[in-house]
């Protein structure tokens, strides 16, 4: 089966795995890197989940995403282990946590 044919994920299923990707924390710069990093994929395929499911309904979560990302590019995608650059990538990425809290039907 294609890439194209498969199935899209559903965006929960999706925030799952991003939940997973930041489970075990950080202590060290290299580990937040890493961990920002691996946060920032996994919001990207939540994007991806929400826009194939619903556009409109899931716009603020993916505005959050979107935040994210271009908070990532002004800091540098490769200096996301400083502390103040990890917590501004990984606000908005909390919001779109909160949001799918706050609206259990979505």
């Amino acid at each position: 089966m294609s890439a194209s044919k498969a199935k899209p994920v559903a965006p929960r299923d999706a925030l799952e795995e991003y939940t997973a990707a930041g489970a075990a924390g950080c202590e060290t710069a290299p580990e937040c890197q890493d961990q920002v990093t691996a946060q920032l994929k996994a919001a990207a395929r939540v994007r991806v989940a929400m826009k194939a499911k619903d556009p409109a309904l899931y716009a603020v979560p993916i505005g959050f995403v979107d935040e994210a990302e271009r908070q990532a590019d002004h800091f540098g995608r490769d200096n996301l282990g400083a502390k103040g650059n990890s917590m501004a990538v990984t606000l908005p990425l909390q919001r779109m946590t909160s949001w799918f809290a706050e609206h259990p039907e979505a």
